[in-house]
């Protein structure tokens, strides 16, 4: 038979417990939902650099130091034709960006390349 001093210290244990365990989870989960919300709050950092090649210059796009988009030469024109400055580059590549930004195909066409400059 269990006396009533072995039953006192299982309910005691079993206290003892649950003190520890529903603080430790939530904290866990708050910790998680922490995490989730400062995740979803500042989106991945993206950016533009250009790069200097042989006659020219081209652009990478880097999302958190990986590269997404590396563009050596200017789309559509026949050739291996880089930019001719680094300015032209990062106007283009910061196009994309935008494109890619706004969820957008990141496609460049000969108006967009007009307007920036790229073409005449």
């Amino acid at each position: 038979m269990i006396s009533m001093q072995m039953i006192d210290i299982m309910k005691i244990k079993d206290i003892s417990r649950k003190r520890v365990f529903y603080p430790l989870l939530f904290v866990i989960l708050g910790g998680i939902i922490v995490f989730n919300v400062i995740h979803i709050v500042s989106p991945p950092s993206e950016r533009v650099v250009a790069y200097k090649i042989e006659n020219g210059w081209g652009f990478r796009i880097l999302r958190e130091e990986k590269v997404v988009i590396d563009q050596a030469f200017i789309p559509l024109i026949p050739g291996k034709n880089p930019f001719p400055t680094k300015r032209l580059a990062l106007k283009t590549g910061k196009l994309v960006l935008t494109h890619l930004q706004q969820g957008i195909v990141p496609v460049i066409d000969f108006k967009d390349l007009r307007k920036i400059g790229v073409i005449k």
